[in-house]
């Protein structure tokens, strides 16, 4: 289930760690709306098959701060599992209109919708990177190193999928998944004032349709997609 959010600021700063901001906003909704679907999606070890994509009207950026053209920010959500994704809907709709702290500035949903999601209808996909992808490899219990989307950070990224799929699909399918860069390039996000190298553009992937579905519905990534990271949009 794919759904569509229209927030208005009260001035038009946020920082370059803004993620932490919706997070916040979306616990905050469920807290309001059910404790235990709360509960459900945010205890700790909770698997959470869900991803989202920012958008805002971006005028500079200065000292870690992103300034805005335009007070309004456009929020994409995929939810994997349309149940879910009904949940998240009404949550937010119980929201509507109430002021929010988002960080020094203060935000506001104004509009929810339900937008219509793309099918897949062979093994091979063209897909728009939305937000940016986070291969995460773990060095040693202190250190991480955060690849791009070249052939180690494919290898690495491939790896995570198997360990974290691993109840959803067999080794081997994912293992088979062939990942091709089309235009791609790198950027450096902010995620809880750690800087980790990400990917954007346009990428081939050829593999099991169910799980490029997967993939589409609940973002490419092994961890963080649920913190705004991965999100995919099908070109072709």
């Amino acid at each position: 289930m794919r759904i569509e959010l229209n927030f208005l600021l009260t001035s038009n700063t946020i920082p370059a760690d803004y993620r932490r901001g919706f997070l916040s906003f979306f616990k905050m909704s469920f807290e309001k709306y059910d404790k235990k679907i709360f509960d459900l999606i945010y205890n700790i070890g909770a698997k959470k098959d869900f991803t989202f994509a920012p958008f805002f009207h971006l005028d500079s950026f200065h000292n870690q701060t992103f300034y805005l053209n335009k007070k309004n920010l456009k929020v994409l959500m995929s939810i994997e599992d349309d149940l879910l994704g009904l949940h998240f809907y009404k949550a937010f709709e119980n929201v509507i209109s109430q002021e929010h702290h988002f960080f020094s500035n203060t935000i506001s949903l104004k509009k929810v919708q339900q937008i219509e999601e793309k099918v897949i209808n062979s093994n091979s996909v063209i897909f728009k990177i939305l937000s940016p992808i986070i291969i995460r490899e773990k060095l040693n219990e202190e250190k991480s190193w955060y690849h791009t989307l070249d052939s180690k950070g494919i290898e690495v990224l491939k790896e995570n999928l198997i360990h974290s799929l691993n109840e959803k699909f067999d080794k081997k399918t994912i293992q088979a998944l062939q990942i091709e860069p089309i235009n791609i390039k790198k950027t450096v996000v902010t995620f809880y004032k750690i800087k980790m190298n990400a990917t954007l553009g346009t990428i081939k992937i050829t593999g099991d349709k169910k799980l490029l579905e997967y993939l589409y519905k609940s973002g490419l990534s092994s961890s963080k997609k649920s913190a705004g990271f991965g999100m995919l949009d099908i070109l072709s």
